[in-house]
């Protein structure tokens, strides 16, 4: 069993304990092939480390007029098919010349704001200024064709792998984007690393 793979059961076994719903919203996973053929019109290749999230489970089941179930720090972890979905929208916002997105100014603050909730899962002992580190806050005029994301969070927040080509395929940096900033922070250097620090914390939180 890989490092990612064990973690993401860490992770799994404290649902189950702790948030059952959240468990039970997490979808089978993918086989390769069918990941395969998914991706197949994307204009780059997925990390191989983002293939074995999507064999391992196929994000979050997202229901009309239920409560989003969250992975993390409010963010649900989107299927394959809601992820391409999401990444084919956002690119066609960037080439819309007369649109107009405008960004809630007081997003920031929401989200320094998040540690305090009460509902859903919050990563034990974590204070503001980690929160500002951990999340991916993407404003989509600025969108580049070689993020994809994986996590969401409303209004429009994302925590996205960079996808350069086939060559860096093996390579999986987690980015955190600012709205003031024009380009991305690494915040994880692997998908492996963040599953990592977040089966770390919920282990501790037992």
């Amino acid at each position: 069993m890989s490092l990612l793979t064990d973690a993401l059961d860490r992770i799994l076994n404290w649902f189950q304990q702790n948030k059952p719903s959240y468990a039970f919203s997490l979808q089978p996973g993918l086989a390769y092939e069918e990941i395969e053929e998914k991706v197949k019109n994307l204009p780059f290749t997925l990390p191989r480390e983002v293939y074995e999230l999507y064999q391992w489970r196929n994000g979050m089941r997202i229901c009309k007029g239920e409560k989003i179930a969250q992975f993390f720090h409010g963010y649900t972890f989107l299927s394959l098919e809601d992820a391409i979905d999401e990444y084919n929208q956002l690119i066609g916002l960037c080439d819309d010349p007369e649109l107009d997105y405008e960004w809630d100014k007081d997003l920031n603050e929401e989200l320094a704001e998040m540690v305090d909730m009460t509902n859903g899962f919050i990563i034990p002992e974590l204070n503001k200024e980690e929160n500002e580190l951990q999340v991916e806050i993407v404003n989509a005029d600025i969108w580049k064709s070689d993020w994809f994301p994986i996590f969401y969070h409303d209004p429009k927040s994302y925590i996205i792998v960079t996808c350069k080509d086939k060559y860096f395929a093996f390579i999986s940096e987690i980015y955190l984007q600012s709205i003031e900033d024009g380009e991305p922070k690494t915040i994880f250097n692997s998908l492996t690393n963040m599953m990592l620090d977040i089966a770390e914390r919920c282990d501790t939180s037992k």
